[in-house]
């Protein structure tokens, strides 16, 4: 908000500025002829303010004073600024105007720029701070009409090609919010650097802030930006807008970005997926770059801030929804009334995932417990708030259907743990010892039946609640084993099925490949023989080139066993010319891909230029050492008290570069 103690606010006197002016009026050269009038214009506006909400610009002071324009002018320009302190402040406002014509696109059309002038009043204490305070008020206000009802965004196409001009005419900063709110604000007053400054000060800082406040303007910072119109970034608040700027920076980053950094051999190939999820590429991409890229930099700092607020609003969005889902699921069991089988329950039409599984048993509202047969293995929960209705509903079952199955789960549950009122306690315990009956001894019930008592006695209920608590044991044991069996047998299909697959794209992309390689090999016979060919050949060739990158994974090799950290131009002077650069990175890149991964060194592109290359024996014979050995390196350096940041550095690389290969390799 506006700091009242700013000194850009600060004015003379009351009664000093009235004694000056009375004075510059009164000299004999009469150059100064009416400027007091002029001020007090200027006072009667000012002290009507807090009624009106209005200061005078300077057709109001010439129409109050009669003094003509341009005297006018050359007061007020005097009293603001050749004063000091100033006699009077020179204020800004923007007023709405909804009825005019103009473009959806451009603020300008509708938003309107009037510089006015104000005298404080004694009551003030020598600061223009109300007047500054009121009309960023009403300046925020214009702002926020326009915003709502008029403004337009221009879509997602012509946001990527206003964000691509912008970065290649290194003017990034003139696609924020906060140029577009600050163009409003050029006042043809502020002449110089200082006034310009005061200008942003009293009013364009401030009305930002607000906008921000009132979630009109979203705002991050970007302190690893070389220009300070970089630093501070206003972005209209609007999902779609920054989610589609975001994908526009990306965009930038894939096909213009990338692809200088692909031709200079720094980047390798990268999948189509791979940019659905582009954090690492574009961590990899930054990496790559100094201050002379400019606004290319400056965008791959934006687009990994972006990356980061909009994986977290995803991920809170997924969590108000995984919330909300648990609640529309708890409602419907607090409504059910009776027992519900899980694997019944839906979230939007689908069977419930492991996870939504385990955050509804977790809510202390819902009983659980599992039940089977010889036959099935089923899983029930019920609200605890439904538990009468739920005996009610076991009764009703068992004298209609003849079915225990409720009554056996609702005493799983231990129900009347939770009963505070004893009908449905003795209800329960009613019906449980009729269901009961079918489970004494044959000629026991038999005799009950002809003697017309066909109840189960008090002594008697214990044992046979053993007896089908033993047998449910077994049961649940039974069917758990044979579910196990039946989801391993799934998986070994799905893999199986995947492998299928996956084989027919490599026999296709194969055949494919030879085609196309036979094809340029035909074109390409006169080509030097003594330098390696990496197109496909005759088998003589093929044994060639494999023998070529066995050389090559002996030399990473032995550098790793000497400590040595081997980059492209390590395995070019090991080769003694038999590979040039061109033909070596396009060659590795052809043949090593199984053989050979890569991982750049941060902040160290002096000493570490191109990225340094293992092969993937190495990775498997000696991964978990060297894992465990960068481990230790990494977390002594962040320990020590006088860290070394090559070392750390380098320790980090290898670490996040292990952490992800390593799982990926087969022993």
């Amino acid at each position: 908000m506006l700091d009242p103690n700013l000194p850009e606010l600060k004015v003379m006197d009351y009664t000093a500025c009235l004694q000056k002016v009375q004075a510059m009026d009164s000299r004999g050269d009469f150059s100064y002829k009416g400027i007091y009038k002029v001020l007090l214009v200027i006072f009667e506006w000012t002290d009507k303010f807090l009624q009106n909400r209005v200061l005078p610009n300077v057709e109001q002071i010439e129409r109050d004073s009669s003094i003509d324009r341009d005297r006018t002018e050359n007061y007020v320009i005097d009293l603001s600024y050749k004063q000091n302190p100033a006699i009077i402040k020179k204020l800004n406002v923007l007023e709405f105007h909804p009825n005019e014509p103009g473009d959806p696109e451009n603020p300008k059309t509708y938003i309107k720029h009037n510089t006015v002038f104000a005298r404080p009043t004694t009551s003030d204490g020598g600061t223009a701070f109300r007047y500054a305070l009121g009309l960023n008020e009403l300046s925020t206000t214009a702002i926020k009409g326009w915003f709502n009802e008029k403004r337009k965004y221009v879509g997602k196409e012509k946001m990527r090609k206003v964000i691509k001009a912008a970065v290649d005419a290194n003017r990034l900063f003139d696609t924020y919010a906060s140029t577009e709110i600050g163009n409003l604000f050029q006042c043809p007053y502020d002449k110089t650097k200082v006034q310009k400054d005061a200008t942003i000060v009293i009013h364009l800082k401030p009305i930002l802030k607000q906008l921000v406040d009132d979630k009109i303007l979203f705002f991050f910072r970007n302190d690893s930006a070389s220009r300070p119109a970089n630093k501070s970034v206003f972005l209209y608040n609007r999902p779609t807008e920054i989610a589609d700027r975001y994908e526009a920076y990306v965009d930038y980053a894939k096909n213009t970005i990338y692809p200088a950094l692909k031709n200079l051999g720094v980047m390798g190939e990268i999948t189509e997926d791979s940019w659905n999820s582009p954090k690492n590429i574009l961590t990899e991409i930054k990496g790559y770059m100094n201050e002379s890229y400019g606004d290319q930099k400056t965008l791959m700092e934006e687009c990994l801030v972006l990356n980061e607020i909009i994986e977290k609003d995803k991920e809170r969005e997924e969590k108000q929804k995984r919330k909300q889902h648990i609640e529309d699921l708890m409602a419907f069991l607090a409504e059910a009334g009776r027992i519900v089988e899980v694997n019944l329950l839906r979230v939007s039409g689908e069977p419930l995932t492991d996870e939504f599984r385990s955050m509804l048993l977790s809510q202390p509202e819902v009983l659980y417990t599992e039940y089977a047969d010889k036959r099935v293995y089923n899983e029930f929960i019920l609200h605890k708030s439904c538990i009468p209705q739920a005996i009610e509903s076991a009764k009703r079952t068992f004298q209609i259907k003849h079915s225990d199955l409720e009554i056996r789960v609702l005493n799983q549950m231990n129900v009347t743990l939770h009963l505070n009122d004893e009908s449905p306690k003795r209800l329960l315990e009613e019906i449980e010892a009729q269901s009961l009956f079918q489970f004494l001894p044959f000629f026991t019930r038999l005799w009950r039946m002809i003697m017309g008592s066909m109840t189960v006695h008090k002594f008697e209920i214990p044992p046979i609640k053993a007896r089908l608590q033993q047998q449910l044991t077994r049961d649940l044991a039974s069917q758990k084993a044979k579910k196990i069996s039946q989801e391993k047998e799934k998986l070994v299909k799905a893999r199986l099925k995947e492998r299928e697959e996956a084989e027919k794209e490599a026999e296709r992309k194969s055949k494919q490949s030879h085609s196309q390689s036979t094809a340029t090999s035909n074109s390409s016979s006169d080509e030097d023989e003594d330098q390696e060919s990496v197109k496909q050949g005759s088998p003589e060739e093929e044994k060639k080139w494999k023998e070529s990158i066995e050389t090559v994974v002996r030399i990473l090799d032995e550098a790793w066993e000497f400590g040595v950290f081997p980059d492209r131009e390590y395995v070019l002077s090991k080769l003694n010319g038999k590979f040039t650069e061109e033909n070596l990175i396009f060659f590795l890149k052809k043949f090593g891909g199984k053989e050979i991964y890569s991982f750049p060194i941060r902040n160290q592109r002096e000493k570490f230029p191109w990225p340094i290359l293992v092969s993937t024996g190495y990775l498997k014979r000696h991964g978990k050492k060297l894992l465990d050995k960068v481990s230790a390196e990494s977390e002594k350096q962040r320990n020590d008290k006088f860290p070394n940041q090559e070392k750390f550095d380098i320790a980090e690389s290898q670490l996040d570069f292990l952490n992800r290969i390593l799982p990926k390799l087969k022993p």
